[in-house]
């Protein structure tokens, strides 16, 4: 009798559950709470430590996660602070937001005013929080400059070809028309 049958189905779904589940521990187990302690600026620090209603806080905002009392570390939620390589959907918003950066380069201005007001140096840097702001924010400010590029463009090809200027009819469909049934 074997115990695995790679031709069974059962057993292969099984597998995938079980090889699904195994990556979920070692992603949580990547997961350092005294890493993101230590990527935090003091503002984001001082932040946590007023969520949990730490006592004199400024103490504190100094020292290493380790150094910190137990009963106050239990407190503090740093899950909104986790930087976003670290997590699968923020390495996704990252990934997006590089991809992003290549294809249009007159963007890199915004997501440097970004990273500029949250303090950070580079999208590495960012928290996942921060990457779910900055994701649809870059592409709305992309699709914002888009239209006034691409009319740019149109006019020089227009120009160029010596084409005739377009339709004003907002009903104007490029030439089909629709005879009806």
């Amino acid at each position: 009798m074997m115990i695995f049958d790679y031709k069974n189905p059962t057993h292969i779904r099984i597998l995938k559950e079980e090889l699904k589940r195994a990556k979920r521990i070692m992603n949580e187990s990547t997961f350092n709470v005294a890493n993101v302690w230590d990527k935090m600026t003091e503002v984001e620090r001082n932040e946590a430590l007023y969520v949990a209603k730490v006592p004199e806080p400024d103490e504190l905002i100094e020292s290493k996660w380790d150094e910190i009392p137990d009963d106050i570390q239990n407190i503090i939620d740093l899950s909104d602070y986790e930087i976003a390589s670290m997590d699968k959907i923020g390495s996704i918003n990252i990934r997006g937001l590089e991809y992003g950066l290549t294809q249009h380069p007159e963007a890199k201005t915004f997501v440097n005013k970004f990273l500029k007001k949250v303090g950070r140096t580079s999208l590495k840097d960012i928290t996942i929080k921060q990457s779910y702001i900055l994701q649809p924010a870059f592409w709305s400010y992309v699709n914002s400059q888009k239209p006034q590029q691409q009319i740019q463009r149109d006019t020089q090809n227009d120009i160029q070809s010596g084409a005739t200027e377009p339709s004003r009819d907002p009903f104007y469909k490029g030439g089909a028309s629709w005879t009806g049934d």
